[in-house]
C-alpha cells in the first residue's frame, strides 16, 4: 500500500510534483549535504578528510499526513546510514536477513512497539499490519504517539510511525484487522517468516494459530504483567505438531472461545476468558486483583509504559532471534524488571 510518495528530481513529472508541493506551503525537511558528509565519515572513518560521496542518489520522500517533504538519499546509501550504529552488534550477513524478512503483527496496540523497535533495527523490511481500532486518550498512558494522533487506526499510526523512521518500508496494511476468512491469506500469501500476535478477539487468537500450524509460521506473543512481560513462543516452523499455546491453552477455554454464544457475553465476562486463556496463575497478583475489579472500580485492564516498551524490546529480541536462527525454543518465558534487575556495583 502506498502511504508515501517517493519522488526523483531528476524526472520531469516527479521535479513538477516537487516544485507544487513547495508552493503549497509543504513544510522542508533538507539535511541532505549532512547525509552526504555522514556517509563519506561511515567509508572512511579513520580519514581526515573522507572522499565525497559521489554515488549517494537523491529522493524526496513526502508525507502528506505531515504535509512535509524530506529530501534524502536514495535507499542502498538510506540503509547504509540508517543501520551503520547497529555494527557490530548485528554483523552485514545478520542484518541483510533481517532487513529481507517478512514479518506480520496482528494487533497494534501490543504489537506497535515491537514493529517499530523491528523497524528501527532495520529489520523486516517488508511488514504486514492489521488493526481495527482506533487511538484513544486512555492509550497515551503507553501507546507512543500523542494528541494528533487520536482517532487514528492503530495499524494506520504504526505504518505512518515506520514510513517517518525509513520511507523505503514496504507495508501492507490491514486496517480493517484478521478476519476468519483473511486469516490464512495474512499468514500465507505471500508467506510471513514470523507472525507477532497480539488480538484481543479470543476466537481469531486460535484460529491464527491453528492457520500457523498448517504454513509452518513460527508466532511469538507477550502480555503485560504488572512491571513485567511474559513471551509465548510457538515454532510451527520447526515443529508443526506443536500443541497451540504449547499446550498451556486448557480445552475447556479453546471450546468457550470458539462458542458462537461467547459474542454475546460481557466486557468482563470477556476479560476473564482473555485471563484464562493465558492462565490466570502466570500473572502476578496486582493484575489478577485489577481483572476482579473490571467493569467494577476499574473501567480497563491497566497497562504500563514501561511494561509496553519492554514488550516492544522483548518482542524484537524474539523475531529477530528466529529469523537469524539464533537459540529460542518454544515455550513461555518470564521477564520482569524487580526479578532481573541486578546491582553489579
Amino acid at each position: 500500500m502506498t502511504m508515501i510518495e517517493l519522488l526523483d528530481p531528476k524526472l520531469g513529472q516527479d521535479a513538477a510534483r516537487i516544485a507544487d508541493l513547495k508552493t503549497d506551503g509543504a513544510e522542508i525537511v533538507d539535511t541532505y549535504d549532512e547525509q552526504l558528509a555522514e556517509l563519506a565519515e561511515i567509508r572512511e572513518p579513520s580519514a581526515a578528510q573522507p572522499t565525497p560521496v559521489t554515488d549517494a542518489g537523491e529522493q524526496f520522500a513526502y508525507y502528506p499526513w505531515r504535509h512535509t517533504l524530506a529530501r534524502i538519499v536514495g535507499e542502498a546509501a538510506y540503509q547504509e546510514l540508517r543501520t551503520n550504529r547497529n555494527k557490530n552488534l548485528l554483523t552485514a550477513e545478520e542484518q541483510e536477513r533481517f532487513a529481507a524478512a517478512r514479518v506480520g503483527f496482528a494487533g497494534l496496540n501490543v504489537g506497535n512497539p515491537g514493529a517499530v523497535c523491528v523497524a528501527l533495527e532495520g529489520g523486516a523490511r517488508k511488514m504486514k499490519l492489521a488493526d481495527l481500532d482506533a487511538l484513544s486518550l486512555t492509550n497515551l498512558n503507553r501507546f507512543r504517539a500523542g494528541l494528533p494522533d487520536l482517532g487514528v487506526n492503530k495499524a494506520t499510526l504504526t505504518a505512518h510511525q515506520i514510513l517517518e523512521i525509513d520511507p523505503y518500508y514496504e507495508i501492507e496494511l490491514h486496517d480493517a484487522g484478521i478476519q476468519p476468512q483473511t486469516v490464512d491469506a495474512f499468514l500465507g500469501e505471500p508467506k510471513l517468516d514470523v507472525l507477532v500476535e497480539e488480538m484481543d478477539a479470543l476466537p481469531l487468537k486460535i484460529m491464527v494459530r491453528e492457520s500457523a500450524k498448517r504454513l509452518r509460521v513460527p508466532v511469538v506473543m507477550v502480555t503485560g504483567n504488572s512491571e513485567g512481560v511474559l513471551l509465548d513462543v510457538e515454532r510451527y516452523d520447526t515443529d508443526p505438531d506443536l500443541p497451540i499455546l504449547n499446550g498451556l491453552l486448557d480445552e475447556s477455554v479453546r471450546q468457550q472461545a470458539l462458542a458462537p454464544e461467547t459474542a454475546k457475553l460481557s466486557r468482563r465476562e470477556k476479560a476473564h476468558l482473555a485471563r484464562a486463556f493465558v492462565g490466570k496463575h502466570h500473572l502476578e497478583e496486582r493484575l489478577n486483583e485489577s481483572f476482579e475489579e473490571f467493569g467494577r472500580s476499574l473501567a480497563g485492564i491497566p497497562q504500563l509504559a514501561e511494561s509496553s516498551f519492554l514488550r516492544g524490546a522483548v518482542l524484537c529480541f524474539a523475531v529477530k532471534a528466529i529469523i537469524l536462527g539464533r537459540s529460542l525454543d518454544s515455550g513461555r518465558y518470564a521477564i520482569a524488571f524487580d526479578r532481573h534487575m541486578q546491582k553489579v556495583a
